[in-house]
């Protein structure tokens, strides 16, 4: 046996002589290995056979992440309602910010939450605006005003006050989002209506009407009349399936009154 290049010839049983396909010397033939390297979620062979100082370990960031399954959910579960809890719907309803003039309360909580509808940002997309996912199949899909908030952003319970603040609304205007109508991800036209109580139980409609189904439309009214009311709000005729999305609801309020 004697060595030719990188290969041993023995006459007495010989073996195929291969050249490796990177490094150019010859090997036996059953000395090199077929290179393989990771293409997407599995080894492919490159077809190239070379020596053992010329093979590669495939490598790891060629291969594709193989995400784990989800963990099996708990039975019974008990979240947070961090949505409920930020925008209660309750007699009290929500400390008005700063900058806002009484209590946010509504329906249209997911999303940017009844406060959204109320943040001067009136060019949004739908997923930053007040809404209720699945809409109610009649009216009951609404974002409106508690007025009664004292100055410092905390609304005080009616049972604990005398008097309550109320306006007469003199206008108002809604706003869809930028990206879609009132009715999320439809051109159909909804009936809505724009409410006023004393109570938030019995609704006094001052104006009604009908979307026209495109997108970031906004509907000005400013020829209401009535009287004084605590609670103002618009409120939308759903579909039962479809989302009912605010970008922003501005009422136009005079005649401020404290009703005992």
């Amino acid at each position: 046996m004697r060595p030719q290049g990188r290969a041993q010839i023995d006459r007495t049983s010989p073996r195929a002589k291969a050249i490796c396909d990177r490094c150019g010397f010859m090997y036996q033939h059953h000395d090199l290995q077929w290179q393989f390297q990771w293409q997407g979620p599995k080894l492919q062979n490159l077809r190239i056979l070379v020596c053992s100082e010329c093979l590669d370990t495939p490598q790891q960031q060629l291969r594709s992440i193989i995400i784990p399954p989800d963990p099996i959910p708990v039975q019974n579960p008990r979240p947070e309602y961090y949505v409920q809890d930020d925008n209660p719907i309750s007699g009290i309803g929500q400390n008005a910010s700063p900058f806002l003039t009484g209590t946010n309360i509504g329906t249209l909580t997911q999303g940017g939450g009844t406060y959204a509808a109320f943040d001067s940002n009136v060019n949004k997309p739908f997923r930053m605006c007040a809404y209720i996912g699945v809409s109610g199949s009649s009216y009951g899909n609404w974002v409106g005003k508690n007025w009664a908030a004292d100055p410092s952003g905390v609304t005080t319970p009616s049972e604990l006050t005398a008097s309550t603040l109320s306006y007469t609304a003199s206008g108002f205007t809604v706003t869809a989002p930028n990206d879609t109508a009132f009715l999320v991800g439809s051109t159909a036209s909804v009936t809505y209506r724009f409410q006023g109580s004393s109570d938030a139980s019995t609704w006094t409609t001052l104006y009604t009407s009908a979307t026209d189904g495109t997108h970031g439309q906004a509907i000005t009214v400013d020829s209401l009349s009535g009287s004084n009311y605590q609670y103002h709000r618009i409120d939308f005729v759903g579909n039962g399936i479809k989302a009912i999305a605010v970008a922003q609801l501005e009422i136009s309020v005079a005649n401020e009154g404290m009703n005992a």
